[in-house]
């Protein structure tokens, strides 16, 4: 196994000359769901699916409690977990700036982010061709045997299209009867139809 990349070059904000920026991102293969994470914990040792979801609901309580209280969390082999806070600025009065927390900082543990440097990289020249619909339904389905969901950017990713053609065939697969479209706003994804 080995993580896919592409290389990406941006030009320098705001006009600036010089040479372009160069950057590698990762092409995500899919997302592993609370479901899935449940299944594969239960098949490594004896504990239930269900004793695993519920062991990870009282995990994310936790974390709420102690970020609630102030506090950050730290687990020796995963990372630590500190609350992110963003300030809007008032530009009339700046003694009245407004600060709220907007989400969760994560920092990788150490020896998490040693076994990570190990992992195998593969870079990926050419971005594939789209291909007929019919070659776009069928290179679907097989995806979805083995991610059982798909979303607009990993659809995007695995077949080498745009965000928006990505939405426009996910659009064309429900209508056809091939995908179900669960969620709302940006929490939509897309299930085989048949799989509801």
């Amino acid at each position: 196994m080995a993580i896919k990349f592409k290389v990406y070059s941006t030009p320098k904000p705001n006009g600036r000359a010089g040479a372009r920026l160069t950057h590698a991102r990762a092409i995500s293969r899919g997302t592993y769901n609370l479901e899935k994470v449940c299944r594969l914990i239960s098949e490594r040792s004896a504990v239930s699916s269900a004793e695993v979801k519920s062991v990870l609901d009282s995990f994310a309580w936790v974390i709420e409690l102690a970020l609630e209280d102030g506090c950050h969390v730290e687990l020796d082999d995963l990372g630590y977990f500190s609350p992110s806070l963003k300030t809007v600025l008032n530009k009339k009065n700046e003694n009245r700036n407004m600060v709220y927390v907007d989400g969760i900082n994560y920092r990788c543990s150490t020896s998490l982010r040693e076994k990570l440097r190990a992992i195998d990289l593969e870079y990926v020249k050419v971005k594939k061709k789209p291909g007929d619909w019919e070659t776009r339904r069928n290179e679907l389905v097989k995806y979805m045997e083995d991610w059982e969901s798909v979303t607009p950017r990993t659809y995007a990713e695995a077949f080498g299209c745009s965000r928006y053609r990505a939405t426009l065939d996910l659009q064309r697969f429900v209508e056809e009867g091939v995908l179900a479209k669960v969620g709302y706003r940006n929490k939509v994804m897309y299930l085989l139809a048949n799989n509801e």
